[in-house]
């Protein structure tokens, strides 16, 4: 039914828009990401929102490098629980292969590699849901996290031997200085070239602020439920999700984040037995009990769900859960 569906979580782009404003005075909403979406790391965005937010970036700011001005300034920490789950490991090698087995937790469709070719480390990212428009932002913005994850082992003044991107950016010059190394444009994956006798390398660097090292059972359930593109149900739930930060789901605006028209995901949900509305309410009811037992006060969880009265909302979760949302946070008080 749906197809190449994609997701990344907000974490995975806080280099991109936590100094938007503050570099070109610009919000995300203005490129196509509501605000509302950030307020959570764990939140999924659609790639395609994502493809779409590269290019309005580069448009809006009139800056064809704005992607490498904005994700310099990244923060490893930024990553949360996961970043101490990749930074726990003794060597460089360990802290690479739990990128690349753990990356599909922060962007579906991605690929991470590693590839020894005799004195020197490939490591590779690949993402074939990044549209042609968007591959050298998207390529920018995983070469500095790569850089970033390197030099937290090998020091600041770490440079690799190499680093190769997909598309085209004109100031070459800009990103060699950055990177420090020869930039090869063109490719169709992400390579950052290091030499392979530094891959056992121990950790130099500052480390991350001390926290646990383990995560609540609530934070390992949202980051292994990142939807299989198989999965179907799954995809059109996160994507309805994703759909009530613009207000309440609406045909609309979910065929236009699937890349279909309204007719098309009409006669396909229908062929497959499904009601939109009550897909909506199935998604809208779920999403907001997951507000109620964190103590959210009822009328922020209505209007996170994309309703303006808190009537219209009880109304909804009633009919889905046969409770209304009070009479479900007392059942949740009581029980726990």
């Amino acid at each position: 039914m749906f197809h190449n569906v994609h997701f990344v979580r907000v974490m995975g782009i806080k280099g991109l828009v936590d100094r938007l404003q503050l570099t070109y005075g610009i919000t995300p909403d203005t490129l196509g990401i509501p605000r509302s979406v950030l307020e959570y790391d764990m939140n999924l965005i659609p790639v395609s929102v994502l493809n779409q937010f590269y290019e309005n970036l580069e448009r809006i700011t009139g800056d064809p490098d704005a992607v490498l001005t904005l994700v310099r300034q990244m923060d490893l920490s930024k990553l949360g629980s996961l970043s101490h789950w990749f930074f726990a490991g003794h060597d460089l090698a360990t802290t690479i292969r739990r990128i690349n087995s753990g990356i599909t937790c922060i962007q579906s469709g991605a690929f991470f590699g590693g590839e020894i070719v005799g004195p020197i480390v490939k490591w590779t990212y690949r993402n074939d849901s990044i549209t042609a428009n968007a591959k050298a932002q998207d390529g920018v913005r995983v070469a500095n996290f790569m850089f970033n994850v390197l030099k937290h082992y090998l020091g600041q003044d770490f440079t690799p031997d190499r680093v190769c991107l997909p598309g085209t950016l004109t100031n070459k010059a800009k990103y060699e200085d950055y990177f420090g190394c020869h930039i090869e444009w063109g490719h169709n994956k992400t390579e950052v070239w290091l030499p392979n006798r530094l891959r056992l390398q121990g950790n130099r660097a500052p480390k991350l602020p001390a926290e646990k090292l383990s995560m609540s059972f609530a934070d390992l359930d949202g980051y292994l439920d990142m939807p299989d593109p198989q999965d179907e149900m799954k995809v059109l739930y996160e994507v309805v999700n994703y759909s009530r930060h613009f207000g309440l789901p609406t045909l609309a605006k979910v065929s236009q984040l699937l890349g279909l028209s309204e007719q098309q995901l009409q006669r396909r949900l229908q062929f497959s037995g499904l009601n939109f509305t009550s897909i909506v309410g199935f998604v809208l009811s779920g999403e907001a009990v997951k507000q109620i037992v964190l103590g959210v006060p009822l009328e922020i969880v209505a209007k996170k769900m994309g309703y303006t009265n808190t009537t219209s909302f009880s109304r909804m979760f009633k009919k889905y859960r046969g409770v209304t949302p009070r009479q479900y946070a007392q059942n949740y008080a009581d029980a726990y």
